[in-house]
């Protein structure tokens, strides 16, 4: 959640991507950048494009189709050329932990239809039925998604038949991402895509970011950013029990195809970018209590275990322009 300062002309929110929506907007740094409220409106309207081309769960979208082309070689437009790019260097960067290739274990886990909030279930009650011990994820043995290039001057995506992908794991940073750059021209602005908040604007004002309690316990930290990005990745956004009573969430475990289960239940990372800052997130839950804080310690974050720790890392000297504040116990909003 995304406080919004006094200089903020425009506050719009909307439900999109399976997820809410914000955008900020001040005031516009000189004449040529038009006004607040048509700049939000070309973010919300690349965000519906974005959307329409790249969710998994319409079927007219351009990833679907992709998906279905038995072409080991297909046509794509630019904008799903970046976003694969950008699935596939957070594979990169995460050693094959955040994957842009396990649909099918996505699927097979019951993650086949777009999320509602009436299949979630409780945090502590699903963690009550993890029949499992907790264990960092690893990336699979046959790493797919080392065989998908993009093509940019030739226009293609090339992957062998029948690997399909989702870009749900960097997809919702990588459009916050895009869509700031919408908004250069204005004094403030933040771009909020379910958690994934892209921050900045030409007057440098600090902007307070909420971060919220995985259990629905209220905030635990507000992280103040005058220019980048914070992320929060966390089982309780889309969690379930199953049919045979199992746990399953859509954080994947790329060496067993199944939920990961890590002792993590949410991980909160800032970063230059809101696609850096996703990925850093995901890494740090998937990789478990253990390896978090090296994860997250360059530019800092927060982590809470499954029995409801909370433990903030990092110094932040490496990001001079993001400073982390720790709120009085009594704290309850943010600035």
């Amino acid at each position: 959640m995304t406080s919004a300062p006094s200089s903020d002309v425009v506050d719009r929110a909307f439900e999109l991507m399976g997820t809410h929506i914000r955008i900020l907007v001040g005031e516009p740094s000189s004449p040529d950048s038009g006004s607040p409220e048509d700049a939000a409106d070309r973010v919300e309207a690349f965000l519906n494009v974005y959307n329409e081309t790249m969710s998994r769960f319409r079927p007219d979208s351009e990833l679907s189709k992709l998906n279905a082309d038995q072409r080991e070689e297909v046509p794509a437009s630019p904008l799903m050329r970046s976003a694969i790019s950008a699935a596939l260097a957070a594979a990169n960067q995460s050693d094959g932990l955040v994957d842009p290739t396990l649909l099918g274990e996505l699927e097979d886990a019951g993650y086949r239809e777009h999320w509602t909030s009436e299949h979630r279930v409780e945090l502590r009650e699903a963690l009550a039925a993890y029949r499992s011990t907790p264990e960092p994820a690893e990336p699979a043995s046959a790493s797919r998604w080392r065989e998908i290039s993009v093509d940019d001057e030739a226009g293609l995506i090339r992957r062998p038949r029948g690997v399909r992908i989702d870009t749900g794991g960097t997809g919702k940073g990588h459009a916050a991402d895009l869509a700031s750059e919408l908004l250069s021209g204005f004094e403030t602005w933040a771009v909020d895509c379910g958690g994934d908040v892209r921050i900045g604007g030409n007057s440098g004002v600090e902007r307070a970011v909420e971060v919220l309690g995985a259990f629905d316990d209220g905030q635990i930290e507000t992280i103040t950013v005058r220019g980048g990005a914070v992320a929060t990745s966390g089982l309780n956004s889309r969690i379930w029990v199953d049919e045979s009573g199992n746990s399953a969430h859509h954080l994947i475990n790329p060496a067993t195809g199944r939920s990961a289960f890590t002792g993590l239940v949410a991980a909160t990372a800032v970063a230059p970018t809101a696609v850096e800052a996703e990925t850093l997130a995901k890494l740090a839950l998937l990789k478990g209590p253990e390896a978090a804080a090296q994860v997250l310690a360059r530019f800092g974050g927060i982590t809470v275990a499954a029995d409801g720790t909370v433990e903030r890392i990092g110094s932040l000297n490496a990001a001079p322009r993001v400073r982390l504040t720790m709120p009085s116990p009594n704290s309850t909003k943010g600035n």
